[in-house]
């Protein structure tokens, strides 16, 4: 495959070997009263006054609104999905939910002007995605590529209606408008729940896919498609969070994360708060020994191994998946070439691994999986070999 934006080679797409033992989450619960939030502040940014009093759905931050209402406390440092420890306001919730939204809900989105949908959203990236896009297609990946984590199936399921009304609301900004909503052929579930509703949608429609890895990725979608006008590419997720801006009119300040794993004993979809203790939805939630289990937070390809004291809940973290520890013995490279052939981009991993070379690279974690001396190249691939 050659992809013309980035003039980059592409690989073919892969199946990957699952572990037939882990079930889906079926299950959903609520973890809405955590005692603390945890805010993350940008760098150089002043403090908020400490005891100030927050309502809920106020701005802190560009891109940053308090999850619940409370009194500012105090500053802690908090791990993020990334790997990275960064600061953050520590917001004591008084149960109040009392809200810094004073704009009355919506009775229906479809019909408003693109003006007035741009400054409805609350995430700046959101606003200027959409205000800079002039082209007709809005392609919709409601693909979950991370194997075990089923967020966007999940959502896709719960809240098809509130999806499909935010997609036509963006729609009659469009001229000639069409919207693409791709799914995995394997979904089907998911795939039932729009099957209901889309036949009053003449310009939506499902298209279905493999169920390859990375294939929800715009790059590998879009070519997977066979689509060669630019598109305006959203996630099912934001899709949503653009549903709860216009309706309700406020900031979307909780999502679902996917717990997952051989090492607990029921998988669950959690609907938290942005700034949750993950330590502490595991305390609520499971009961077992968790001391012998490995925690990849974000997935088993493309996320990492992470400890989880201190980490914390972001629009970034997609879920944690809970492995009983095995012991893999690490062997020396045999040069046998499977990381550079595997890789999507026909990356050298080896260059990151033996020389300590910077390796540009999308985190899939591909090289990793199919390095049958199961050196964990994608650790390397930042030039941090500290061999």
């Amino acid at each position: 495959m050659y992809n013309k934006k980035s003039g980059e080679i592409m690989a073919k797409l892969i199946k990957l070997d699952k572990n037939d033992s882990l079930n889906t989450p079926i299950e959903s619960v609520s973890y809405n009263t955590p005692d603390l939030i945890y805010v993350p502040f940008p760098p150089r940014k002043e403090d908020l006054k400490k005891e100030r009093h927050i309502k809920k759905d106020t701005m802190l931050y560009e891109n940053t609104y308090a999850p619940v209402s409370g009194k500012l406390t105090g500053i802690d440092t908090c791990l993020v999905s990334n790997g990275k420890k960064v600061n953050c306001l520590v917001l004591a919730n008084d149960y109040q939910e009392k809200s810094g939204n004073t704009k009355a809900t919506r009775k229906k989105i479809n019909g408003l002007k693109k003006e007035e949908i741009i400054e409805s959203l609350f995430d700046s990236r959101l606003k200027e995605k959409i205000a800079n896009y002039t082209g007709n297609t809005l392609l919709i990946s409601g693909i979950d590529d991370e194997p075990y984590i089923v967020n966007e199936s999940f959502l896709q399921q719960e809240k098809t209606k509130y999806i499909v009304d935010a997609i036509d609301a963006l729609l009659t900004t469009i001229p000639n408008g069409n919207a693409i909503i791709a799914l995995k052929n394997t979904d089907s579930k998911t795939i039932l729940a729009y099957q209901n509703i889309l036949g009053m949608y003449k310009n939506m429609e499902i298209r279905l896919v493999d169920d390859l890895y990375l294939i929800g990725k715009e790059t590998f979608l879009t070519r997977y498609l066979r689509i060669q006008d630019s598109v305006l590419y959203l996630k099912a997720s934001e899709i949503y969070e653009i549903y709860v801006n216009l309706k309700k009119r406020k900031p979307l300040v909780e999502k679902h994360i996917t717990i997952n794993g051989n090492g607990i004993s029921k998988p669950l979809i959690i609907k938290t708060k942005y700034g949750v203790n993950v330590a502490d939805i595991f305390n609520k939630y499971y009961v077992e020994d968790l001391s012998t289990c490995s925690f990849y937070v974000n997935g088993m390809m493309g996320g990492l191994q992470l400890d989880l004291n201190h980490l914390i809940v972001t629009k970034e973290i997609q879920g944690i998946i809970v492995m009983k520890k095995e012991q893999r013995i690490q062997k020396s490279c045999i040069k046998c070439g499977k990381c550079i052939s595997i890789c999507p981009f026909h990356k050298n991993p080896l260059m990151a691994y033996k020389l300590g070379l910077k390796v540009s690279c999308i985190q899939c974690g591909l090289c990793t999986y199919i390095c049958p001396s199961y050196i964990p190249l994608q650790k390397y691939l930042s030039g941090d070999n500290d061999e």
